[in-house]
């Protein structure tokens, strides 16, 4: 044999080759491992990111000022929680220095746990700016909750209209009620109120008023008292449905928010099996609202909500969330009738703005209390805030933002851990085209290929075996 060996001198080649590259390989595996665990560097391939905190978590952790001690009691007897409640504990001391934590088994620790009343496993105890708070639920949504109480001090009262065939804030139902949207609000440090007659005045203490979906017209005396509550620097967020009462849209149109009464479509990103009349929010206007990362929202039959120069000089106004450039606005709501709709004459081409805020301005421009004035936020549709739809994609982020938007509450402006899913929707969001792609690609594409590839094989080997 050439060279003497059992290995011919070409192969040696390949063989040192294939050494040398899989020595490379496994000296960068192993310096990326150093390199990500000197950095606490991790990735998280959870499909709900279940070892990620959330954007809200993380902000909410990034504003404490103060320092703050988490007490947390667990199961000795439950280690895989144990190492849950510490891992957690772990990523929010990452986002502030201000934040520290302990944890004490239960079981071993009766006398501190009975200082702070504490009877059950998995909980924990928030002390800080002179207040101790307990967490009941040890979770990353319990934690939050309870560093936003501890950090804005007190509750803000949201006061909910329920007189003229609102969605209400205490009804579970999955199609009309807004107990969802209610919790989560309570969460972030508000007090939930009802109020079902708005004629007596509206307490200095409410920091946001909602009127979700009105079926019926207010009096003349309760929308004196709304314009009265915005006057004097309170806030709003209106969910309007098209055709809504006509003095609600009267009292809206007064501040240069027009709606449009109409229907908007969205045939391209509509979602799998669904219809066209469910727009998805496609961005908003960053100078109000800056991009927060949040998916889109999906507006069940939807109307257009323009801006226009308001009635009156000490308003301001600007359209604030649109729909995308394919998105288009039947004007006479026919398209709701057919199953494939049609972009007839007449009808607006998208971007359609779906939301809009306006600022009453308190004293003269440019003066002090220019920014103590209330804000109005109009959403053109009112369903998306169910309970139905608000474990949508990013309805519930739209309504919590919009509502810290009016009460001007920014500092809360965020994203959230994803919430309970309402009646069939599947937490794997496609839209049609989506699907007809993953469709034409894993149930054609693919097994043809591969049945082509063997029909190849097959014909190349007969062809061999025949010559």
């Amino acid at each position: 044999m050439a060279g003497g060996g059992l290995i011919p001198s070409g192969a040696r080649w390949h063989v040192a080759a294939l050494a040398v590259e899989m020595s490379l390989a496994v000296v960068i595996g192993v310096m990326l491992l150093a390199i990500a665990f000197a950095y606490n560097v991790g990735l998280d391939l959870t499909p709900d990111k279940e070892h990620t905190l959330s954007d809200q978590a993380r902000r909410t952790a990034g504003r404490l000022e103060k320092d703050v001690t988490i007490t947390a009691f667990y199961n000795s007897r439950e280690q895989g929680r144990v190492r849950e409640i510490k891992e957690l504990l772990q990523r929010f001391q990452r986002e502030s220095s201000h934040l520290q934590f302990k944890m004490y088994d239960l079981d071993r620790s009766p006398l501190l746990a009975n200082r702070y009343g504490i009877a059950n496993y998995d909980t924990a105890v928030i002390e800080g700016a002179d207040r101790v708070l307990v967490v009941r639920n040890l979770d990353e949504s319990g934690l939050t909750a309870n560093l936003i109480k501890l950090i804005e001090g007190v509750e803000r009262k949201a006061l909910f209209t329920v007189g003229h065939g609102e969605s209400d804030p205490q009804d579970p139902d999955e199609r009309r009620g807004l107990s969802l949207v209610a919790k989560d609000l309570e969460a972030e440090s508000y007090r939930i109120e009802r109020s079902s007659d708005l004629r007596t005045e509206i307490s200095p203490g409410v920091a946001l008023l909602v009127i979700a979906g009105p079926r019926t017209d207010f009096t003349d005396s309760e929308i004196e008292v709304v314009r009265r509550y915005l006057n004097a620097g309170g806030g709003a967020l209106i969910l309007l449905e098209a055709n809504a009462p006509p003095k609600v849209q009267a009292l809206v149109r007064e501040l240069g928010v027009v709606p449009g009464n109409d229907l908007v479509v969205d045939e391209r990103n509509r979602l799998f099996f669904a219809d066209s009349f469910a727009p998805q929010v496609a961005y908003f206007n960053e100078e109000i609202l800056p991009y927060t990362g949040a998916p889109p929202a999906v507006l069940p039959l939807a109307q257009s909500m323009s801006v226009e120069r308001p009635e009156r000089a000490d308003v301001e106004n600007a359209p604030l969330a649109f729909t995308g450039a394919d998105t288009w606005v039947d004007t006479d709501r026919s398209s709701v009738e057919t199953e494939r709709p049609e972009f007839q004459e007449g009808d607006r081409v998208g971007p359609v703005p779906v939301a809009a805020i306006a600022h009453v301005r308190v004293g003269e421009k440019g003066k002090e209390k220019e920014d103590t004035g209330g804000s109005i936020v109009v959403v053109g549709d009112a369903s998306f805030a169910t309970n139905l739809y608000s474990g949508q994609l990013g309805n519930k982020d739209l309504f919590l933002n919009m509502a810290h938007l009016a009460a001007r509450a920014e500092s809360l402006i965020a994203v959230r851990q994803s919430g309970p899913q309402g009646g069939t929707f599947s937490r794997i969001y496609l839209t049609a085209e989506e699907a007809r792609v993953l469709f034409w690609t894993s149930v054609v594409l693919l097994p043809a290929s591969v049945l082509l590839f063997g029909v190849f094989v097959g014909w190349r080997r007969r062809t061999r075996s025949a010559g």
